[in-house]
């Protein structure tokens, strides 16, 4: 059994349901096998590339089988109850600064952002993921591999086939996954012949020679998202690991979707609980949660306050965080930046 995959936009707005015999078959044998070279849009986009942005996203799956899933209105009802609670601390001239980590494409963000500017017009909000761009390594066959900012692999696109990497095919799929341990010795090779320089993927270069190879930049980051930091100076976008302290202690600080015991061990759980503490003021308040459901959208999330040396509890939305329990008791230390 093998499975091919969708790299042409003109073979990916066929795939869309029409009901016939021909498009079911085609959604069986490409399914979750659609090339991210197709998030690239226009700025600013087009409602059709702005809806083909959002269901790639939604299927994206990272390296380490961590899947950036999100969709339009999915905290909506958790913004209205955290803004609440910012009501009551904040008043509405004043200055604080909210980051927002693990925001995958920033949609929820934006929309994060635009409630919030209209309670507290001198807040700045930060949006933050670890790979804000995938890069496309273009080869001179005409086939291709899209790499995490990190340089892990995703997928190798040779069509008809779209060959996932990072997670590897699997076994069942013999011709796929013989076709992927194909070209993760070739990627083995080419990555030895090409060199990133430090902050290209931070810069306004979208294209990058490496001559047999060219580079190119495809932003994960929702149009929507770059449109408002375009506009609105007090929306940012940074490039930044849940694991790693800011430099500058800030006010509030959300994670969601990222904390969570399926993802990590708990000692790793930890390291990111110590980073937030470290990252954030004194009486600073942590926003951390998980989703159970999209349809209807269904969160709980708890909201921690940032104390000498730890987190103590100050209000639950739904059934709260998994992880309270093990940090909402813990002793944390300041740590040099």
């Amino acid at each position: 059994m093998l499975k091919l995959g969708i790299s042409r936009l003109e073979d990916y707005y066929a795939l869309q349901p029409s009901g016939s015999l021909t498009a079911r078959l085609r959604s069986v044998f490409t399914r979750n096998r659609i090339s991210f070279q197709l998030l690239r849009t226009a700025m600013p986009p087009e409602a059709g590339e702005v809806k083909r942005f959002e269901a790639i996203m939604h299927t994206m799956q990272l390296n380490s089988g961590v899947y950036r899933t999100t969709a339009r209105n999915r905290f909506h009802d958790l913004d209205r109850f955290i803004n609440g609670l910012l009501g009551a601390r904040y008043s509405a001239d004043q200055t604080f600064e909210i980051q927002d980590w693990a925001a995958s494409d920033c949609l929820t963000s934006v929309e994060w952002a635009e409630s919030l500017f209209a309670l507290f017009p001198k807040l700045r909000l930060v949006c933050s993921d670890l790979m804000l761009a995938l890069i496309e390594v273009q080869l001179d066959d005409g086939s291709a591999f899209i790499l995490q900012g990190d340089g892990e692999p995703l997928q190798y696109i040779r069509r008809p086939f779209v060959i996932r990497l990072g997670p590897l095919e699997p076994k069942w799929l013999p011709v796929n996954h013989l076709l992927a341990r194909r070209a993760l010795a070739k990627l083995r090779t080419i990555k030895t012949q090409i060199e990133i320089p430090a902050g290209w993927l931070e810069s306004p270069g979208e294209t990058l020679p490496a001559p047999p190879f060219q580079l190119r930049k495809i932003h994960a980051v929702h149009p929507e998202a770059q449109a408002l930091q375009a506009r609105d100076g007090r929306f940012l976008i940074r490039r930044h690991s849940v694991f790693e302290a800011l430099q500058e202690p800030v006010d509030v600080i959300r994670t969601m979707n990222i904390f969570n015991r399926i993802y990590f061990s708990d000692e790793r759980l930890l390291a990111g609980a110590q980073a937030v503490w470290s990252s954030l003021k004194p009486g600073g308040l942590w926003i951390v949660g998980r989703t159970w459901s999209d349809n209807p959208p269904t969160n709980h999330a708890t909201v921690l306050e940032r104390t000498a040396d730890g987190f103590q509890l100050v209000e639950k939305y739904g059934e709260g965080s998994e992880i309270v329990p093990l940090v909402v008791k813990r002793a944390f230390e300041v740590q040099t930046v």
